[in-house]
């Protein structure tokens, strides 16, 4: 395990925050994490994860991650930095440009840029599976990249990251995919985005989302902006936080554990991908 080498008085990160009417009775949330990085707190992965995207969590605190560029599901050990297990949706696997992962019961989803689903039971190390297919149209709109599990309609939340559409071109969007349903049901969920414009200085462009156990609130990570926000699930800015780019070079990936302990995922490049754990207070 490795950690930066800065102090920890230099590893602090400034926190900005914009307050919601009611905030403060969400539970944890994106203020009660210091986001220092502990000696304890970060993996570099192996070599194999380098291209790691999406992150999942399973009940039992099962962590999964998703290869970038073709259909390869990883179980990994979150306190050792380790791979438990690899399986694969096809034979050869198929190869797409996947950005998000989520688990719900026994079935996998991954989702691609272009807004398709593909959907398989969970295989045992090696195991190649059979897999379902849904067009969703969202790609038509917005190039997607993030998918959660939204337990209270059962849905599938596909986070736009740049919108193709110009009805969306001042807003984050989230869509809402039923599982009962097979369908995009509603309109999406539009986020403004002056307000973050605002709070970072920068446009934002989304590549993870995570619904935090406590509060039911999002927790959306954008890589190339190195920023970390929080949301309701009306779409109210909560938090936000400019997240250390020595530490966080391209944050693809966000989860939970049951205990409410934020782990992000830096996709490796020509280095090793990083698994940063944060406790919240």
């Amino acid at each position: 395990m490795t950690s930066p080498k800065p102090s920890a008085a230099a590893l602090w990160i400034a926190l900005l925050v914009v307050s919601a009417p009611g905030a403060e009775a969400l539970g944890q949330g994106l203020r009660d994490y210091p986001l220092v990085v502990e000696e304890d707190a970060q993996w570099r992965l192996p070599g194999r994860l380098r291209e790691l995207s999406g992150l999942a969590m399973m009940p039992g605190d099962r962590l999964f991650g998703h290869d970038d560029e073709q259909a390869v599901i990883f179980e990994m050990d979150y306190r050792e930095g380790s791979v438990i297990k690899r399986f694969s949706m096809g034979n050869p696997p198929e190869r797409r440009d996947f950005e998000g992962i989520a688990v719900v019961g026994e079935r996998f989803y991954l989702v691609t840029s272009s807004g398709r689903l593909y959907e398989s039971r969970e295989g045992a190390d090696g195991d190649r599976m059979l897999f379902n297919t849904y067009r969703t149209g969202v790609g038509e709109m917005c190039e997607v990249e993030g998918l959660e599990f939204e337990p209270s309609d059962r849905s599938l939340l596909m986070l736009c990251k740049t919108p193709r559409d110009e009805s969306l071109e001042e807003s984050i969007a989230i869509f809402r995919w039923s599982l009962t349903e097979r369908e995009v049901t509603g309109p999406p969920l539009l986020v403004p985005i002056a307000p973050l414009r605002a709070l970072f200085d920068s446009n934002v462009h989304p590549s993870g989302i995570a619904r935090h156990p406590a509060s039911g609130n999002y927790f959306i990570v954008a890589g190339p902006e190195a920023v970390l926000f929080e949301i309701t699930p009306a779409g109210e800015l909560v938090d936000g936080v400019q997240l250390d780019d020595r530490v966080h070079r391209q944050a693809e990936g966000i989860a939970f554990t049951s205990d409410g302990t934020l782990l992000l995922a830096d996709e490796g490049g020509s280095s090793r991908a990083r698994l940063t754990l944060y406790h919240p207070r």
